[in-house]
């Protein structure tokens, strides 16, 4: 646990003692904190800011609570369903996007910031092509007040003023106001909040001033040349927790996609390495170990686990799972002093265009027998194996700590099928 993350812990942990948050919850269903109050025991900015469900304090999740600002300086606290997991559908057709020869000063090969990330999803027609919209102008971005409204969560209902809003990006057309949440890491779900708060602000400006337009609500997110947009609707606009995706779009940002062709060959040339005596990858997420690669590189330093987990706001457990995936492909070291870095191979590939980028891991993945045996099998017969089916296709691989009577070796399974998956659907068919 991070230094930040212990104090931040132990912190919550003083105020429940001298409050009577529980009691009050329990009895009121909420319990009102102000910024003066938890500032006494350390920067309630600090002390506040949870993204996603992972980042909220022990005490918090042992007791089902979360947090919700409701002015510049006072919360409540209570049993609220405040975040929405992120379904990662499969088999999306991914859409090829193009950078406009003219613009120079955008490096699309070094896409590190969310800023970036939004500013290139627009000037390669991203957006316009999800929107299905012909002209858009970016109109909205920054910190802003909330105004008031009021909302029901749990029951209850919550009153908000002059809270503090950010939006990532705001797109007008003829017909729509776009607001646009952007994350350049990828994260299991994401607090409502961030969505909610200025879907109420704009549909509430709109009605004020009688302008007929619709606010729609986009989450976007970016790693390796792909571009994911999700949007939301709020099926009742006074619940934020009746949030529902209703559609989904990939666009990819690869001049040149991987064939089926070139797949094969790329299986039938490996030649093994040795199984590493490192744990075997049991992240079934290739997305997240790629990202945190991501991070080392433009990072350019070594990064702890705890580190890595303020970063990615999750905990330090699961920067180990993505770590040793990295670390099981040669792409990353685990120092003495227990930080990630990248290694030289890993440096070489991250530095490359993104296709050849993606054109390399997938190379190096296939040298590591289990994976080689279990694309092989999909190419020749044209369909997943199965759990049961890899577990035979790999049993005399060598697996590092994992025994093959376990229920781990079939998670382990599980892993080299969705690292299978994740490579095919980059196969322009």
């Amino acid at each position: 646990m991070s230094k930040g993350k212990s104090i931040q812990n132990l912190k919550w942990e003083e105020i429940f003692k001298d409050y009577p948050i529980i009691v009050a919850v329990k009895d009121e269903g909420y319990f009102r904190i102000t910024s003066s109050q938890i500032n006494c025991y350390h920067e309630a900015r600090l002390m506040t800011k949870f993204d996603f469900q992972d980042q909220l304090p022990k005490i918090f999740k042992d007791n089902g609570l979360a947090i919700l600002p409701i002015t510049r300086g006072s919360y409540v606290i209570g049993k609220f369903n405040l975040f929405e997991k992120i379904v990662n559908t499969k088999n999306i057709k991914t859409i090829g996007a193009k950078k406009p020869d003219y613009i120079e000063s955008i490096d699309i090969e070094n896409i590190s910031s969310e800023t970036t990330a939004l500013l290139c999803a627009n000037i390669c027609e991203i957006l316009t092509s999800f929107f299905e919209e012909e002209n858009i102008t970016h109109v909205i971005g920054g910190r802003m007040g909330s105004g008031d409204f009021d909302f029901e969560i749990s029951n209850l209902k919550i009153e908000v003023s002059k809270s503090q809003i950010e939006i990532d990006g705001g797109f007008e057309s003829e017909t729509s106001i776009y607001l646009v949440e952007v994350k350049n890491l990828i994260h299991d779900d994401f607090l409502i909040r961030q969505v909610y708060y200025p879907y109420r602000v704009w549909t509430k400006k709109l009605e004020e001033r009688s302008i007929n337009k619709k606010v729609r609500n986009i989450f976007l997110t970016y790693s390796d040349g792909i571009f994911h947009l999700r949007e939301y609707v709020f099926k009742n606009i006074n619940k934020p927790d009746s949030i529902e995706m209703i559609r989904e779009g990939k666009y990819s940002i690869v001049k040149d996609s991987l064939s089926l062709e070139r797949l094969q060959n790329i299986v039938n040339d490996a030649i093994f390495v040795k199984e590493p005596y490192v744990p075997f990858p049991q992240s079934n997420d290739i997305d997240k170990t790629i990202n945190l690669c991501e991070l080392l590189y433009y990072k350019n330093a070594e990064m702890s686990k705890e580190e890595i987990a303020e970063e990615f706001r999750f905990v330090p457990r699961q920067a180990d799972y993505y770590g040793n995936s990295a670390k099981y492909f040669g792409l990353v070291n685990y120092s003495n002093d227990k930080k990630y870095s990248l290694t030289s191979l890993g440096k070489n590939i991250l530095g490359k265009p993104i296709e050849q980028r993606q054109f390399d891991l997938v190379s190096l993945i296939m040298k590591y027998k289990p994976f080689n045996l279990v694309m092989k099998s999909y190419l020749d017969n044209g369909s997943c194996p199965s759990v049961d089916e890899v577990k035979l296709l790999i049993k005399d691989c060598d697996l590092h700590g994992v025994g093959k009577d376990t229920t781990t070796f079939g998670r382990r399974c599980s892993t080299v099928i969705s690292w299978t998956n994740w490579i095919l659907d980059r196969v322009e068919i």
